[in-house]
């Protein structure tokens, strides 16, 4: 009697063992979470190395994830490069999400040939991974030479033959030569032409106003290191715009006075320049290298600053515009030689 119930409960166990496969096979087979795929080639027949494009595509709702394995196994296809740039999915406007992954792929064999079925896996939004298989695909691989050209006849040796081929080189040459120079002499003239024309055009007074002496480096330099001072305001953004002007006045004063474009060159190229044309300037502790030195601080390492030291950059500035103003430094060089300027307290004297 226990025999029998026990073979009747392992009976059941297994009924309902099977019939829970089943409704899981069921499950899977009608999962409304699948995505719809499918994959395409972009050519059905082709020769072997041949480039192919092999994509595959899923339709899923939005928030099921869809994957390809980076592992393939395409059969007689090889991958040659990859791209799941929508791997993530674009959307379709309707609770849908399309993804595409496109392969680049070749083959090496000949005849009729089939891609197999490639899985996909997708994520439900109960976190469970299941899988969805493309169908398969024919194609045709053709071989680069058809069979009956596979030992093809080559063709007779041909002797040699002489010919004389004209050597234009030279004459192409001088050829470009005078297109060259004719046109050189075309736009020569026409540069004259313009000139002149231009020449005829310009006002009298423009003329005129072009011709005025220009006002001196000094007294133009004073004015804006007046403005400079009557703005105040030195502090703004760590002194840094304040020196930036004050700086570039001087340069411009300095080039001005001397006869060369200082406002592009470093500070280093600027001194090198004033030895050639001003060595008293540069000497060891005088004031301009001190004054471009202490304002390259502020300005590139941005070293700081406060108002009486930004007053006493400006005094600065003003004692170098002064002391080699043209008028005053001729009456002195004709008296005691070139005026050298002031030192620091530091540096020691204060005199020539």
């Amino acid at each position: 009697m226990r025999a029998a119930i026990g073979l009747l409960v392992l009976a059941l166990a297994t009924s309902a063992f099977a019939a829970g496969d089943m409704g899981s096979a069921d499950d899977d087979a009608d999962d409304p979470n699948a995505p719809t795929v499918g994959v395409s080639l972009d050519k059905t027949e082709a020769h072997v190395g041949d480039r192919l494009t092999l994509t595959v595509s899923a339709v899923a709702k939005a928030g099921v994830a869809v994957t390809l394995p980076q592992k393939l196994d395409l059969g007689p296809l090889e991958v040659l490069d990859r791209n799941d740039g929508e791997h993530n999915g674009r959307d379709l406007g309707d609770g849908r999400r399309s993804h595409r992954f496109v392969l680049g792929v070749a083959a090496y064999e000949t005849g009729d040939i089939e891609v197999p079925e490639i899985d996909l896996s997708y994520l439900t939004p109960k976190g469970e991974v299941r899988t969805v298989s493309t169908d398969s695909i024919n194609l045709t691989i053709r071989p680069l030479v058809a069979p009956d050209e596979q030992h093809p006849e080559p063709q007779p040796e041909r002797p040699p033959k002489s010919a004389w081929v004209e050597d234009q080189r030279v004459l192409r040459a001088l050829r470009w030569s005078g297109i060259v120079v004719g046109g050189l002499v075309v736009l020569s003239i026409a540069g004259f032409l313009v000139r002149r024309a231009l020449k005829r055009r310009v006002p009298a007074e423009v003329l005129a106003a072009a011709n005025l002496p220009r006002r001196p480096p000094d007294t133009e330099a004073m004015e804006r290191l007046a403005a400079l001072r009557a703005a105040g305001n030195y502090g703004v953004d760590g002194y840094r715009p304040f020196y930036f002007a004050l700086a570039e006045i001087v340069r411009f004063y300095l080039g001005a006075r001397y006869g060369f474009d200082a406002l592009d060159m470093t500070t280093t190229e600027l001194l090198d320049e004033l030895k050639r044309r001003a060595a008293h300037l540069v000497v060891d502790g005088g004031e301009v290298p001190r004054f471009l030195a202490d304002t390259d601080l502020v300005k590139f390492a941005k070293a700081g600053s406060t108002d009486p030291a930004a007053l006493a950059a400006l005094d600065a500035a003003q004692s170098i515009v002064l002391s080699t103003a043209a008028p005053l430094e001729e009456v002195a060089q004709s008296i005691s030689g070139p005026v050298r300027l002031p030192r620091s307290v530091d540096g020691g004297s204060d005199g020539a």
